[in-house]
């Protein structure tokens, strides 16, 4: 198992190479000089490698792990929903914890609030059995739209295990900015997605518009005009950061590369900022 002070380091983020598979994923971070990264190990898109439940892709990926000495940050993705089978994330949650991982990213989609906290609190007593932090997601393109309501649905959950994902990305696009993480006691701020993005559009874009850009069209850090300054002076010391860029523009490089490109990018970003990772 690996150690999980993961504080200040830079992770990758495995939506950033996610047609990489988890095995790639590793591969590539530990190529282009990550020490951690972030897999998704449950399966939320039909083309995502599916690894919990084929042993030799298992115990490939463990090995890969342990021989890269690769620490893993994050594990995605777990959706709220009406009617979850929670019983059913037992094996992932397990392994996930057999790789040391850390966090459990939970984007919502679950429009009842009553019933999604609710929720959330059972899946956080499942995770803390694993010793796994869950990680409440919002984005304007989910039932959990901003900061706010994801600080509400943590809140009424009231889990000591259950926290905030900060996405720098859906910040921006719900039409927040950091200041606004002053509301937030700093202990629930657990996790951040970094990356850059365009000027936010004036015009009111539809809910694809906006997922299609999250997924495919992010800028590595430096690259846009994200306020991503003024973001790390309001995040609590310490924050692990996770780069989270997939970018079309990039597809046809090796995964590697992409990764490295991330992480020269991020790193950049920090010196200029007074910080090292």
């Amino acid at each position: 198992m690996n150690d999980n002070d993961s504080s200040n380091a830079l992770s990758l983020a495995a939506l950033t190479i996610l047609d990489a598979g988890p095995i790639g994923q590793v591969r590539a971070a530990a190529e282009a000089g990550f020490t951690s990264v972030g897999l998704r190990l449950q399966p939320l898109l039909p083309t995502d490698v599916a690894v919990v439940g084929d042993a030799s892709a298992m115990n490939e990926l463990a090995h890969l792990i342990a021989q890269t000495k690769m620490r893993v940050l994050e594990v995605g993705v777990f959706p709220l929903k009406a009617g979850m089978d929670l019983e059913s994330l037992g094996p992932v949650l397990s392994f996930s914890h057999k790789l040391g991982a850390r966090y459990i990213v939970c984007p919502v989609e679950d429009d009842d609030k009553k019933r999604r906290a609710e929720t959330f609190a059972e899946l956080c007593d499942l995770a803390e059995t694993c010793a796994l932090e869950a990680l409440v997601e919002f984005n304007p393109y989910s039932a959990c739209r901003s900061l706010s309501e994801a600080y509400e649905l943590v809140t009424k959950a009231d889990r000591p295990n259950g926290k905030l994902l900060i996405d720098a990305f859906h910040l921006s696009r719900s039409g927040a900015h950091p200041l606004d993480l002053r509301s937030v006691p700093k202990d629930l701020l657990a996790l951040v997605h970094l990356c850059d993005a365009e000027p936010l559009p004036t015009t009111p874009r539809s809910v694809e518009d906006l997922r299609r850009e999250s997924r495919t069209a992010r800028l590595l850090p430096g690259e846009g005009s994200l306020w991503l300054n003024a973001l790390l002076d309001a995040l609590p010391p310490g924050i692990p950061l996770s780069i989270e860029a997939p970018a079309a523009k990039n597809a046809h490089l090796p995964a590697a590369e992409r990764a490295r490109l991330a992480l020269v990018a991020s790193q950049r970003l920090l010196a200029k900022h007074g910080r090292t990772e």
